[in-house]
């Protein structure tokens, strides 16, 4: 036997030497950042419909985010969703008035920029501030600030059907969504980390779920409430 051949059959094969690595750009350039985007309509969408319709049992993070972490999808659906309760709320609010003759209802411009400012604080700030206080707790902690960004990112898309059925002034009905979408959403949040989080999670489930609560119930309450009219 040539033991030549052999070992020369257990060597993996060469890579193409006509194919030349990949060039790496500076953090402060725009190349840098492309990678982040580079995601498909189909890959969106699918990974909305995961976040959508969690299914028990599964790791939505190992299914849809781990091989191609994007930027792409939590900034378009942070978007959506500012426009979503910016529009509905005042909807509902001229909803709650129209009957009233007497008051002289006005479009309320700066929603916009009070729910741009709540929700991308919510689902970029947060999700760092989580990574940094985690990371310090379990050094252990092997997801990445751009993972958890995904997971929140993702996970706010339930509120965009949700910011439109808030319309509807049923306050039941209200507090049944805010706690369907804290329940879905905060699920694909906790179900995605929690292998990560060590042997004494219960802490960071519990801070998890109590900031998604706040969450969804300021949403609710800033946006879809409101205040006794008052008379021009």
């Amino acid at each position: 036997m040539d033991f030549r051949t052999v070992e020369h059959e257990n060597i993996p094969p060469l890579s193409n030497p006509t194919e030349l690595p990949l060039p790496k750009y500076p953090i402060y350039t725009i190349e840098y950042f492309q990678k982040y985007f580079d995601v498909t309509s189909e890959d969106v969408l699918e990974r909305i419909k995961g976040a959508l319709i969690p299914k028990l049992g599964n790791n939505y993070l190992q299914l849809f985010i781990r091989s191609k972490p994007d930027v792409y999808g939590p900034f378009w659906i942070c978007v959506t969703l500012v426009f979503s309760i910016a529009i509905s709320g005042n909807v509902a609010n001229y909803i709650q008035v129209a009957a009233n003759h007497d008051y002289h209802w006005k479009y309320n411009f700066h929603a916009v920029s009070s729910a741009a400012t709540a929700i991308f604080l919510y689902a970029w700030l947060l999700p760092f501030a989580l990574w940094g206080f985690i990371k310090y707790k379990e050094p252990q902690f092997v997801l990445s600030y751009l993972e958890l960004l995904c997971l929140y990112g993702y996970s706010l898309a339930i509120f965009i059907p949700i910011s439109i059925l808030w319309v509807i002034q049923i306050l039941w009905l209200q507090w049944l969504l805010v706690a369907a979408g804290t329940l879905l959403s905060g699920y694909v949040i906790i179900s995605s980390i929690l292998p990560a989080l060590g042997q004494k999670p219960f802490g960071f489930i519990f801070l998890i779920v109590i900031l998604h609560l706040f969450m969804g119930t300021g949403f609710m309450l800033y946006f879809f409430h409101v205040p006794p009219l008052q008379k021009s």
